[in-house]
């Protein structure tokens, strides 16, 4: 009888490990991606939230990673108009930021707004937020490009050009550090540490101060300015993205 009790017993146990071991662990968390050395979390809402009001989607079939690059869009979906917005795992700071993006700003609704910035969740100092954007602000002037230390208000603190680009490939570069903040952006794909970069020069800008570094993270977005309908999609692609912390 003991035995009969102890091998009902043994077997009991086996099914059930074995029955554990088939079970699938569910991963949990928000999705993620890997993109230049970064690991990216993606935003998402069933409301309108800021900034615009928006709609985002984390969806793989509304950001992802590729061959060519990490892809961003704007599609509307079951009657609604969506957003995407990713940020790393990652806390970053003062450093190197360095992305090569290709999109035909040309062609952008004038309500498309495409952003690459830092961000603190902790109010002070206007979020630590640092910029650069693709935008028109619903204008019928066309896309330009803005480099912004905010708060934007302060005009000593925002650059605006309209840029005159050869081609959608543009490189972009912010340096962070603790005396002030350099932006520049560059025609193509090139390497700005190298003397030949000058020569695709679009721009540069410095302000001569800057946050601390908080606890921020860095974020990239491609949104509707105040939420409107646009007359087309938008997608987005970055090629290449590298930080450098100081």
């Amino acid at each position: 009888m003991k035995t009969s009790v102890v091998l009902l017993a043994l077997v009991s146990l086996l099914s059930c490990t074995l029955y554990a071991e088939a079970v699938p662990v569910l991963k949990t968390g928000p999705r993620e991606l890997e993109f230049g050395n970064l690991h990216w979390r993606m935003k998402t809402s069933l409301t309108p939230t800021a900034p615009g009001p928006n709609y985002f989607r984390g969806t793989e079939d509304a950001v992802w990673v590729d061959d060519w690059g990490l892809h961003l869009t704007i599609n509307e979906h079951q009657g609604k108009w969506w957003a995407t917005e990713i940020f790393t795992r990652e806390r970053v700071g003062y450093g190197t930021y360095t992305f090569t993006v290709e999109t035909d700003i040309a062609q952008y609704d004038a309500h498309v707004v495409a952003g690459f910035f830092t961000w603190d969740t902790a109010p002070e100092e206007y979020n630590r937020e640092i910029d650069i954007e693709f935008a028109a602000w619903g204008e019928r002037d066309g896309t330009k490009v803005q480099y912004v230390v905010q708060p934007y208000t302060d005009p000593a603190r925002i650059f605006v050009f309209k840029p005159e680009l050869n081609g959608n490939l543009t490189t972009h570069r912010i340096v962070w550090t603790k005396d002030d903040v350099s932006f520049s952006s560059y025609h193509g794909k090139v390497d700005p540490d190298l003397k030949e970069s000058e020569a695709m020069l679009i721009e540069r800008w410095t302000h001569p101060s800057s946050p601390t570094p908080g606890r921020v993270r860095f974020r990239i977005n491609l949104w509707l300015f105040q939420g409107a309908v646009p007359a087309r999609p938008a997608h987005m692609v970055l090629t290449s993205f590298s930080f450098v912390p100081l």
